[in-house]
């Protein structure tokens, strides 16, 4: 079907969708026609006849220029859904109105938070943020007071951000739920609902690092195969997963390289479904060396850093925490978001793997190490601007120096000098 125009006046023509996956991404395609009835499964993808058996069937019309969608679950249904959206688009251009059944009102909320979920449910998205999508939308569609989604206003979505806030979450938390929440309005072709001046304010903060005499300090106190697990987070800048999963064929001893690759296995893939390659220093190729051999020789899955029974090691970050909390080196003041104080025990939040990421990023750019771009693709970053945010971190070796040597710096020691003439006066 031809597509409509967005402007008034517009033929009310119905466009009839299918969501499918092309390649590695979800995007919208025409679907296939052939006189009058719909051909089952088949849509045009950049204008080549496809079939294509996932994804769900959407109506797409115009209101005043702007673009809705309705997922139509029953395929058998999507013909007869699109001319009765189209009967009811012609009688709203001719001043009728029409009575409405409860089917003829539009997609429900809770049934757009369904559709959507099963759309994004594992493997299409990791176990922990479609955990994450789930409770967000979930508790949407739990306090939003309409019925259907395409009555949801600015007002709804401003509601469920201060329902956020009485929750106790952050202005940072409460940004990225109001995302997903907008993530799902945008899939059903509801946008812009929100002004710029409507979204939480957070405050971006430098990513923390690990000095030299914390390390130093952490890794005296560690057994031979947790100092080089914890170098091997240190040195690569990889995140947790991706250490959890990392195998001896990942390690290129000759070129002293380690990769990030897919484990078919586990269903493991990197990140932004991208493979890399990170260089490291001599020192950890021994380590890493020294490590294989103290092995044992049954490691049936060849994980570098497996358990006892071989497999991947899900206790990474206790096992830090329980490092720092027996070498003395934790805070002593803030809590676990349990409760636990860490004076009592693995619980101090200075200490997280995470950490050691930031800390390989930062000192990477200040050694002059790399360039940015190049930091990028070792962090498997789909985006610079994630990347860039250790620039704030970066401290210039000389800039010590040139501090001290400044003229502003000189007021400091005069005025500390007549300080000091006055207490001796």
């Amino acid at each position: 079907m031809p597509k409509p125009q967005n402007h008034k006046g517009y033929s009310c023509r119905v466009n009839i969708l299918k969501y499918i996956k092309v390649g590695d991404k979800w995007r919208f395609a025409p679907a296939q026609t052939q006189n009058s009835k719909l051909k089952q499964d088949w849509v045009l993808v950049d204008g080549s006849p496809e079939r294509h058996a996932e994804g769900t069937y959407y109506i797409e019309w115009y209101e005043n220029g702007v673009r809705r969608r309705q997922s139509v679950k029953d395929s058998s249904e999507v013909l007869e859904q699109a001319r009765r959206k189209a009967i009811e688009l012609d009688a709203g251009k001719a001043g009728i109105e029409l009575a409405e059944s409860e089917e003829g009102q539009g997609l429900r909320v809770s049934d757009a938070v369904k559709d959507y979920l099963k759309e994004i449910e594992p493997p299409q998205r990791e176990p922990r943020t479609y955990g994450a999508y789930k409770q967000c939308l979930e508790l949407f569609a739990q306090n939003c007071r309409k019925t259907h989604l395409h009555d949801v206003t600015r007002e709804d979505i401003l509601a469920f951000i201060r329902k956020l806030y009485d929750l106790g979450c952050g202005p940072r938390t409460a940004y990225n739920r109001a995302v997903i929440v907008c993530q799902l309005l945008k899939l059903n072709g509801i946008t812009g609902l929100l002004h710029k001046r409507d979204w939480p304010k957070y405050v971006d903060p430098i990513r923390p690092i690990y000095e030299p005499e914390d390390l130093t300090a952490f890794f005296s106190a560690c057994q031979p195969a947790e100092k080089t697990l914890f170098l091997f987070y240190l040195l690569t800048g990889m995140r947790d997963k991706e250490v959890r999963y990392s195998t001896w064929r990942d390690v290129d001893f000759r070129s002293h390289a380690v990769r990030v690759t897919a484990k078919t296995p586990w269903a493991f893939k990197p990140k932004n479904k991208e493979e890399r390659e990170i260089p490291i220093p001599v020192s950890l190729v021994a380590e890493l060396k020294a490590h294989k051999e103290r092995q044992q020789v049954n490691n049936p899955n060849n994980l570098i850093f497996p358990t006892a029974k071989g497999g991947p090691d899900k206790k990474h970050e206790w096992k830090l925490k329980r490092i720092a909390y027996k070498a003395g080196l934790n805070c002593g003041r803030c809590t676990s978001r349990h409760g636990n104080k860490c004076a009592d025990g693995e619980y101090c939040s200075n200490w997280f793997l995470h950490k050691f990421r930031h800390t390989f990023a930062t000192r990477n750019l200040q050694d002059h190490v790399c360039d940015i771009r190049t930091l990028q693709l070792w962090l498997g970053h789909s985006d610079l601007a994630s990347t860039m945010v250790y620039l704030k971190a970066v401290r210039n070796k000389d800039v010590a120096a040139r501090v001290n040597g400044s003229e502003l710096a000189a007021f400091a020691i005069a005025a500390r000098n007549v300080t000091q003439a006055h207490a001796a006066g």
